[in-house]
């Protein structure tokens, strides 16, 4: 039986309903399915879709790099972390911004799923992503390292926190790029 997401009663933002689309939900059996999809979320740019990854519950967190903490992007001051309604609203903003998204995001060298196991770490896993926000092509490009922890709700793997570690001083991080699209 497929878990009975908290999206599904519906997840209230920016004054307007979301709930997840109609039909089957992606498989999500592993912790790399759960991040293999947030890929494909991302370079699709749906929105809908990466609702399924992320734990809507209230616990999920976002963390950004402590180097970046205090920092203003587009009149918004990068908080140490942020809740699902802001993690929520900064995707949102960015899908519909974006003329196009490439992301890369290393799950080749994922810590293995021990057996039995409801809780689940990742070792700093690589990203790579190309932002590409006009019709030129000019985009933003971020690097960095991501550390995600799962949690097994029913036969799926969603995401509880996300924290975000930028690659060097000189680079921006998706934590940067999703401040930049918070919006307040």
């Amino acid at each position: 039986m497929r878990r009975a997401i908290p999206f599904l009663a519906t997840l209230t933002l920016l004054g307007g309903c979301f709930t997840l689309p109609p039909g089957p939900p992606p498989d999500l059996s592993t912790p790399r399915d759960t991040l293999s999809y947030l890929v494909d979320s991302y370079a699709n740019q749906d929105y809908s879709g990466l609702l399924y990854t992320l734990d809507g519950t209230g616990d999920f967190v976002f963390a950004f790099d402590n180097r970046e903490w205090g920092d203003t992007v587009n009149g918004y001051k990068i908080p140490i972390d942020w809740g699902i309604t802001s993690e929520s609203r900064a995707t949102q903003n960015m899908f519909y911004e974006a003329t196009g998204i490439d992301i890369y995001l290393d799950l080749e060298h994922m810590d293995p799923l021990p057996e039995g196991a409801s809780l689940y770490w990742s070792n700093w896993i690589q990203y790579i992503i190309r932002y590409y926000y006009d019709e030129d092509h000019n985009f933003y490009y971020v690097i960095g390292h991501a550390l995600f922890e799962m949690k097994k709700v029913g036969e799926d793997w969603i995401i509880t926190r996300w924290s975000d570690k930028m690659y060097n001083e000189n680079e921006h991080s998706w934590g940067w790029l999703k401040a930049l699209y918070r919006l307040n």
